[in-house]
């Protein structure tokens, strides 16, 4: 389980310098997804279908991530992954020029749980998706991608 949830979040991690998560995250996702995530996205997703909400969504907007996650959570008996921690994120849409650090010590939590083939199959994800600078950082970096188009 130790490993599994360190190959996750450094893999998803990575995927963010580039917003190519399909490839960092390849082999982690089991065929069908189910997602129950703080910003709305939400039901049984194929792995194509979670990675390319990530390409236009937070891949898209945010550049780097930091993400402290403390001790994962290991359910061996329900074969859940439990990992939490602080996070800061770097929401610049890729624009060198609009750098909006974010930091929300409360941070984010994910709950993965695994199939028979140690594949993520569910993927609950927490964090505080009204937190005011972020918004204000989505707001602005939106409307400089818009812009950009």
């Amino acid at each position: 389980g130790d490993a599994i949830a360190n190959a996750f979040r450094d893999n998803f991690i990575a995927g963010f310098a580039e917003n190519n998560h399909a490839e960092t995250m390849k082999g982690m996702m089991a065929e069908t997804v189910k997602c129950n995530w703080a910003d709305g996205f939400n039901g049984d997703k194929t792995a194509d279908e979670v990675w390319d909400q990530f390409k236009n969504t937070w891949g898209a907007m945010v550049s780097r991530v930091c993400w402290s996650m403390q001790t994962p959570v290991i359910d061996t008996t329900q074969s859940r992954i439990v990992m939490a921690g602080p996070l800061v994120i770097n929401i610049d849409g890729g624009f060198p020029d609009n750098a909006n650090l974010i930091h929300d010590g409360r941070g984010m939590c994910f709950i993965l749980t695994l199939d028979d083939n140690q594949k993520v199959c569910a993927w609950d994800g927490f964090w505080d998706n009204e937190y005011p600078p972020m918004l204000e950082a989505l707001g602005k970096t939106m409307a400089k991608m818009q812009e950009a188009k």
